[in-house]
């Protein structure tokens, strides 16, 4: 039996799972569960990564030791895998001994025997988020590119792996797709990062500074190996390796990765040339997915738009939320994710094309041929097309999930696909048919049912639940399910089994997360200039400030998530855009009364060769405190309050460094708002 082996990545667990984790974790149980149905015996490994020094400060704020913060928070993960419908066959936490510290050790051993590991004292650039170290040029502003933080300076004694040696052999491998990234803006985001040169890079930490938090260095019980090389050995540890070489030869290599884009270099560089050092075969793919935002804007805890998955669940059910993050998100770029998306996919297209298909048969052929599959008799020109075509469409969705084009595989089979054999039924009416010609009707149906099954294979990889309920309706046998019985014809006489909709209809409500303005506009804001007095940091929030801003009436107090994109004294006594007439909110117990404006976007890194993240708050420099922010040439009086959703609904953005709305650019009377930094981006 041929095997299939895909992982996730094994996210952090300093804090709980968010949508962007539910997101890699359906795409990768797609991948998954197709290639079961094509019958390959399959290993998808997930887990925990919980020797980071990210863990032990986590740990230590809530007053807890690292392995009770571990337990409990990757139970929370094991738990969303499961309820989210990840198939994984192994759960591997990193603080696990037996299982895995054996693993990342070999590995290591290999490493050091041919000659890429040494020892060396090295002052460096320190990112605690992403556990790395940074050169300069590679930072935006002096801060972290991932996490828009000024990462620490570190100086101690540590083992280094000899990266520059593998710059040919990793270049060439990745060039030629023997190593495949995907898609291809990734692959030349690595390549150009390959060329820019390989620098040697660290791969132990102190025991002191790792807090006796990790794998031990063979040989050296005063290093801890790096997070990043004992994480990714996951991989590899997941089926074994270290434990049980027989299970290891089975699987491995991986045929794919699927990642965040956050962490590709490591993925796509450090990792591939480690396995070269330890003579370990490299993975076939990398799959590089992008990030969610929420309603147009970028997920943070000050905004209070981060999306629990456990929430959505419960309230949805699991196939309308996998359904949305499959359909609606691009498979490699960002997406945008909404309750109002979730709601009107489920009711416009879950219903209207899968589920009323499936109920309308079957209720038809319960109701007119006592419950069994009638016989297809003579087929016209008008059945012979639409077979055709409905053959084609299988085809083409087959190619998109071997090309790991998920979101167009998913919307070939309920757009295209179901709406085809809707229209068919549509277009032959049985319900008149079965009064004349019962067995012309007979034949409709008999080839409608056949699509019904067609559709509870190829939906069972997106939505598992609606596969098994559409063949537990047909009488079918679940276990039974194959890609390969697609197009097969089911035999007449077979008795159905007692038809249900499939999904329920989702009202829309205010409490869905749908505003009640559908259209805001940009009269309906309130932009003023203030000037911050001061600036605190939030005594329950580690990424929030307050801070006093002076407005034209008086003063007001907001909270922004500016930490780690300024210091206070960088924000103190600075002008800046307030969204005055913002309803108020409280962010972790204290009341933000507006909204300070910040823009975000790319800018080229000093080597000019990857763009960086940058978060800039608009300064404007000539215009006094209580001037009106408006549309250049244009005049608004709002009046009623507005909700961070209705602000949401706006597109303000930076063009060219120039703020705009609606087309045009954003004044006061005294100046027109600009960036210095964000050339392209949207404001927040």
């Amino acid at each position: 039996m041929e095997t299939y082996y895909i992982t996730t990545a094994i996210p952090y667990v300093n804090a709980a799972p968010h949508i962007g984790h539910a997101l890699e974790f359906v795409q990768t149980d797609v991948v998954a569960r197709y290639q079961r149905l094509r019958n390959k015996d399959v290993a998808l490994v997930t887990g925990a990564d919980e020797n980071s020094l990210k863990n032990v400060h986590a740990a230590e704020k809530q007053g807890i030791t690292p392995i009770e913060l571990c337990d409990r928070n990757s139970a929370i993960f094991k738990k969303m895998a499961n309820d989210i419908g990840l198939s994984f066959t192994s759960f591997r936490r990193t603080s696990d001994k037996e299982k895995h510290w054996p693993g990342p050790q070999k590995l290591w051993k290999l490493c050091n025997e041919g000659g890429d590991i040494y020892r060396k004292k090295y002052r460096g650039l320190y990112c605690v988020g992403c556990e790395s170290f940074y050169e300069k040029e590679e930072l935006s502003n002096g801060l972290c590119p991932e996490h828009n933080k000024e990462p620490e300076e570190i100086e101690e004694e540590n083992y280094f792996f000899r990266l520059s040696r593998y710059q040919e052999k990793l270049e060439e491998l990745i060039e030629t797709d023997q190593l495949k990234i995907l898609p291809e803006t990734r692959k030349n985001e690595v390549l150009a990062f390959i060329r820019g040169g390989l620098k040697d890079f660290s791969i132990s930490r102190s025991v002191t500074r790792a807090k006796d938090w990790g794998v031990p260095v063979p040989g050296d019980d005063s290093q801890i190996q790096y997070v990043w090389v004992d994480a990714l050995s996951t991989y590899l540890t997941g089926i074994g390796y270290g434990t049980d070489d027989e299970l290891f030869n089975k699987y491995w290599p991986a045929d794919v990765h699927v990642i965040g884009k956050g962490i590709l270099r490591f993925h796509a560089v450090y990792w591939p040339a480690i396995l070269l050092s330890g003579g370990v075969k490299l993975p076939k793919t990398i799959f590089v997915h992008g990030y969610i935002t929420v309603e147009g804007q970028k997920m943070s805890k000050s905004l209070g738009n981060i999306v629990d998955p456990f929430f959505l669940i419960e309230k949805y059910g699991v196939d309308p939320v996998r359904y949305c993050l499959l359909s609606e998100i691009h498979t490699f770029q960002d997406g945008d994710f909404s309750e109002k998306s979730l709601i009107e996919k489920n009711n416009n297209e879950l219903i209207a094309n899968l589920g009323n298909l499936v109920n309308r048969t079957l209720v038809f052929i319960k109701n007119n041929f006592d419950g069994k599959i009638p016989q297809i008799k003579e087929l016209t020109e008008e059945d012979l097309i639409f077979a055709e075509r409905q053959k084609e469409l299988v085809a083409k969705i087959e190619e998109q999930l071997e090309k790991l084009e998920i979101r167009d595989g998913i919307n070939l089979i309920v757009g295209r696909y179901a709406k085809n054999a809707n229209r068919y039924f549509q277009d032959n009416k049985p319900w008149e048919l079965v009064k004349t010609d019962k067995e012309r009707a007979g034949t409709v149906m008999g080839i409608l049912t056949n699509q019904v099954k067609n559709l509870g294979i190829m939906i069972e990889p997106y939505l598992p639940g609606t596969g098994n309920r559409i063949f537990q309706q047909l009488n079918l046998d679940v276990s039974e399910k194959a890609w390969s019985e697609i197009g097969k014809s089911m035999l007449a006489g077979h008795e159905i089994g007692m038809p249900k909709p499939l999904f329920a209809k989702i009202e829309h409500h205010k409490e869905a997360g749908v505003s009640v303005k559908e259209h805001a506009k940009f009269s309906d804001l309130d932009l003023e200039i203030g000037e911050i007095l001061s600036v605190e940091n939030h005594p329950d929030a580690e990424k929030l400030f307050i801070e006093k801003v002076r407005m034209g009436d008086g003063e007001r107090q907001i909270v922004s998530g500016l930490v780690g994109h300024y210091f206070p004294e960088n924000l103190a006594g600075k002008k800046v855009v307030i969204v005055k007439n913002l309803k108020p909110a409280r962010l972790r117990g204290v009341e933000s009364q507006g909204m300070l404006l910040a823009a975000e976007g790319r800018e080229k890194a000093p080597t000019g060769e990857m763009e960086k993240d940058v978060v800039e708050v608009i300064f404007p420099e000539k215009s006094n405190v209580g001037d009106k922010v408006q549309l250049k040439g244009e005049k608004s009086m709002p009046k009623n309050m507005v909700t961070i959703e209705d602000f949401g609904k706006l597109r303000i953005t930076v063009e060219n460094f120039m703020v705009t709305c609606e087309g045009k650019e954003l004044a006061t009377e005294s100046e027109e708002l600009s960036t210095r930094n964000v050339k392209t981006g949207v404001v927040k």
